[in-house]
């Protein structure tokens, strides 16, 4: 691997976990948004109980969502902070590297030997937990897209158990609905990215 590139691995990490938090943060905001649900289908009666037990799903998921997005943004922390030790590991070996270099045939310079075979032996460690750790993270990431998949369908749900309220409440549960959609929306869209942010991970891991 170039040494140039090391670097590119602490930022991309960096940028992943920056999403995953904002994703964490969505799913908190449909929590929220379940719960002014079940209010209002509360308050809509009987027309609006099919809405009622959709609100325990929206719940659910946001529940789900937000436990996932805390677990995989600590995990992409973690990483940022393996790549961080990689570059410094590096240029640790490059620093060896020019030594031997400009000391060639000086006196006692085989007495970084010992040295420089423990910082290789940690850089190669650290490549090893950062691969395992960036093939756990796609498939936690791959989960938490399937688990999303299922917010669009209980939004298209919301959307006719809300038609059934009919009155002053269709137009509000619709409201909710698509909030549930957007949000939903727009935690796919940060995962999605995240996903191929690690993708371009793993292709310069492999080069």
């Amino acid at each position: 691997m170039p040494q140039t590139e090391q670097p590119n691995y602490f930022v991309i990490a960096a940028i992943v976990a920056a999403e995953l938090y904002q994703a964490m943060v969505v799913a908190r905001q449909i929590a929220l948004t379940a719960s002014n649900a079940r209010s209002l289908a509360i308050r809509a009666g009987q027309g609006a109980a099919g809405f009622r037990a959709i609100t325990d799903f929206i719940d659910d998921l946001a529940s789900v969502t937000v436990n996932a997005s805390k677990v995989i943004n600590n995990q992409a922390v973690a990483v940022s902070r393996i790549a961080s030790d990689t570059a410094r590991a590096e240029f640790a070996l490059v620093s060896f590297d020019n030594a031997f270099h400009k000391a060639s045939g000086a006196p006692y310079l085989s007495s970084l030997d010992a040295s420089y075979q423990r910082t290789q032996e940690y850089r190669d460690s650290l490549r090893e937990k950062f691969d395992k750790q960036v093939v756990n993270l796609n498939s936690r990431l791959e989960e938490l897209a399937r688990e999303l998949r299922t917010a669009m369908v209980l939004s298209a749900m919301s959307r006719v158990e809300a038609s059934q309220a009919g009155g002053q409440f269709e137009q509000p549960l619709n409201v909710i609905a698509q909030k549930v959609a957007d949000a939903a929306a727009e935690i796919q869209r940060r995962v999605k990215y995240s996903r191929q942010m690690f993708s371009h991970l793993g292709k310069g891991r492999a080069d």
